[in-house]
């Protein structure tokens, strides 16, 4: 009799979830068993699973970065790339700073700008990063550009970008040689969120990224705060026209507005981001003790690259 893997793996499963509440049950510290205790086992056990599906599905970073091509390529037709040789620089330079602490080394990076006034970032699988001008109108120093791209590095550091496209494709049962779908797979995943898990790992990358640059990790902080004030008070202003809007800077706003929404709606609760990454600092400290890092603030404004001038005023601790 021929067994399918899918029941195998149904009993696998069957089999560590009597494992987990077992180990609950028999346990020394045991109480009370609850169902709050058995889903925290459960969870870790499909952690666990998840990894292993992961390692065994895995594709190499010169795959990876041809997928990644080829979904750019479909960016490159449907979304306005912003043709703007300084911000360009720019940022190429921060995120390169940013890019010598990265544990994948086979990885090669590529940094678009696309001509949008939304606030937004996103990384592809293999090394694509994009940053609206929206979000480059609401930053405000160098620090914040390099926690912001090491958040994106990090996505495609920590493989949560090639990861998440690797387990879509299994689903819809796309082969691994069929590029077109798989690049047409890719870009439908672009606006799609993470895990809230991945998104907290990839803000500790980020910081620690930065940190690791020379940046002020907690440049990451007062963005969060600030997109947090900005989306309370677009949707004030949107209360309070009620109407439809009758100029094309109002349209302009409430646009604005329900694109930062949707950011929030895929993004984890400000305030747990923000205790996250005050955990990332708490635990970093001695390490980070005496040292020395840089903001950017006047670098941001003129868009010249700490590797082009540093300046003295810009470190702080």
């Amino acid at each position: 009799m021929t067994i399918r893997r899918r029941d195998v793996f149904l009993a696998i499963i069957c089999s560590l979830t009597v494992v987990a509440v077992a180990a609950l049950l028999f346990s020394r510290s045991y109480h009370e068993p609850n169902l709050e205790s058995i889903v925290e086992i459960w969870a870790d056990v499909i952690r666990d699973l998840d990894q292993v599906g992961k390692t065994v599905t895995r594709v190499s970073a010169k795959r990876e970065m041809e997928i990644g091509r080829g979904i750019e390529k479909e960016i490159a037709r449907y979304w306005p790339i912003k043709h703007d040789p300084a911000n360009q620089y720019y940022v190429a330079k921060v995120g390169q700073l940013v890019l010598e602490h990265t544990q994948r080394k086979g990885i090669e990076y590529r940094f678009y700008i696309l001509d949008a006034p939304f606030i937004n970032a996103f990384a592809l699988p293999g090394g694509g990063i994009y940053i609206t001008t929206g979000m480059l109108d609401f930053l405000e120093s160098e620090a914040e550009l390099a926690a912001l791209l090491g958040h994106e590095i990090s996505h495609v550091d920590l493989r949560h970008c090639i990861d998440r496209l690797q387990y879509e494709l299994a689903v819809r049962k796309i082969g691994g040689s069929d590029l077109a779908a798989i690049t047409r797979i890719g870009y439908m995943l672009i606006g799609l969120a993470f895990s809230e898990q991945q998104e907290l790992e990839a803000d500790a990358g980020g910081a620690i990224l930065a940190a690791k640059a020379r940046y002020d990790p907690r440049a990451a902080l007062p963005i969060f705060e600030r997109l947090a004030k900005f989306q309370a008070g677009m949707r004030g202003e949107r209360n309070r026209q009620r109407g439809k809007p009758t100029t094309m800077v109002e349209e302009l706003g409430i646009a604005v507005g329900k694109a930062l929404e949707q950011y929030f709606a895929t993004h984890p609760p400000t305030d747990t981001r923000i205790r996250e990454l005050n955990t990332v600092f708490a635990r970093n400290t001695r390490a980070w003790h005496g040292r020395r890092f840089y903001v950017g603030r006047s670098n941001y404004q003129e868009r010249i690259p700490r590797s082009r001038h540093d300046r003295p005023v810009e470190w702080i601790g």
